[in-house]
This record gives structure tokens, sequence and C-alpha cells, in this order.
């Protein structure tokens, strides 16, 4: 899981020399297998499933990492500034419509729920 949360931060700040701090609360994963690469049709779908996830109250980021190239394992990753938006999501018609498309054609789905009320704190070090 620390390996997942290195991607996001890499994907999702903007590293600087010195310490950086993110006020975060909320965060959820989603891993998704498939028995082989999905249709381009079931891809494009959960692409723009996501899009418009992101554009909900509270959301900070929502995307997917593929963990291979064929996009058979993937996870698809909340992160949001407070838990009360985050518990709302699950019960958006966008979220249920999401997981329709993925259950539709995945082998199997497992999800996890993270709640904190402190701030993250990062060093990072140009190389």
């Amino acid at each position: 899981m620390n390996k997942f949360f290195d991607l996001k931060w890499r994907a999702n700040a903007n590293f600087k020399s010195g310490a950086i701090a993110m006020s975060l609360t909320s965060a959820s994963a989603i891993e998704v297998r498939f028995d082989k690469r999905p249709d381009d049709d079931v891809l494009l779908a959960i692409d723009e499933l996501v899009n418009v996830v992101r554009t909900e109250p509270g959301c900070m980021s929502y995307s997917i990492i593929a963990l291979n190239k064929y996009f058979s394992s993937m996870i698809i990753s909340g992160f949001w500034t407070n838990e009360k938006d985050m518990i709302d999501h699950f019960s958006n018609s966008s979220f249920a419509a999401l997981i329709a498309c993925l259950t539709s054609s995945c082998r199997s789905i497992c999800f996890r729920s993270l709640f904190m009320d402190s701030e993250i704190r990062s060093q990072h070090a140009e190389p």
C-alpha cells in the first residue's frame, strides 16, 4: 500500500525542494481484476465515469492506476477533503454507475476506505 500512496504523491502533488503539507481526511481505493484486458468500450466508460466523479464536492483526486500494461488489474483511488463528502459519494449515482460498469466485466473487486484527521507531511529531495 505504501508504494500505491507514493505513486499518488508523485502524480498529484507539485513537488519542489523542501517539505510540503496536504490536508487529507479520507481516501478510498477499488482494486479491480479482469480475466483479460477489458474491451475498449469498457475502459472508455470507466474513464468517463471517473471524470464525472472528479467533479463531486470534496473530491481532491480520483484516478485510475493500471497495474499492468493490459489493464487487467487496476486501482481506482479517490482522495477527499472530508469524511462526509466521501461517504456521500458512495451513495451518488455516478459511483453506482462506476461500480455497475466494473462488476459487469470484472473477475474480482475489492474496496477499501481510510479516514484520518491529521495533516500529511512529506519531504522531497531533488535527485
